[in-house]
């Protein structure tokens, strides 16, 4: 078993839990880790002993929640035949799952744990494109869209704007 797979009713998987609704909408620098521990109903020696620190939690978390929206993106764009479509299909259901999942400001802000950005590997793989750094640009629209909605846009009018955006390309 991996180790970031926690045991359902665990203490691991009850700071999870926590860590992803305080990160997803506070981001990292907001997020207390004692006042999660309260939350959690856990002691801060457990979610260290657990985490080791702040950082690696965040890191945890981003994985995770990063490999949730980019499952839901890569099946959306495998019902297109061509890349573009399944480029701007993905995206979308990208951005709506962020937003159904209330991660909109994890995702939207600098990866300070600086994992591999999995939104990005994922355009470069439907795109197939040969010029590097175009599938981080898309992956910065996407998070544009997001930190839209973070900053108090609502999720429609970022939405709107992405898909306006998008149909440019």
């Amino acid at each position: 078993m991996k180790s970031n797979i926690p045991i359902p009713g665990s203490a691991r998987e009850k700071i999870l839990q926590e860590a992803i609704k305080a990160f997803g909408t506070q981001g990292y620098e907001k997020v207390n880790v004692q006042h999660l521990a309260k939350t959690t109903g856990v002691t801060t020696g457990a979610l260290y002993h657990h985490f080791g620190n702040k950082l690696e939690l965040y890191k945890v978390v981003r994985e995770e929640i990063e490999r949730r929206i980019t499952s839901r993106m890569e099946a959306a764009a495998e019902v297109h035949e061509d890349s573009l479509s399944s480029l701007k299909s993905s995206m979308i259901i990208g951005f709506n799952a962020a937003v159904k999942l209330n991660v909109y400001t994890l995702l939207s802000e600098p990866d300070v744990s600086l994992n591999q950005d999995l939104i990005a590997v994922l355009f470069n793989e439907i795109m197939n494109e040969d010029t590097p750094g175009v599938e981080v640009l898309l992956s910065s629209l996407l998070r544009a869209a997001l930190k839209n909605v973070s900053n108090g846009m609502s999720p429609e009018d970022a939405k709107q704007a992405l898909i306006w955006f998008i149909e440019k390309i």
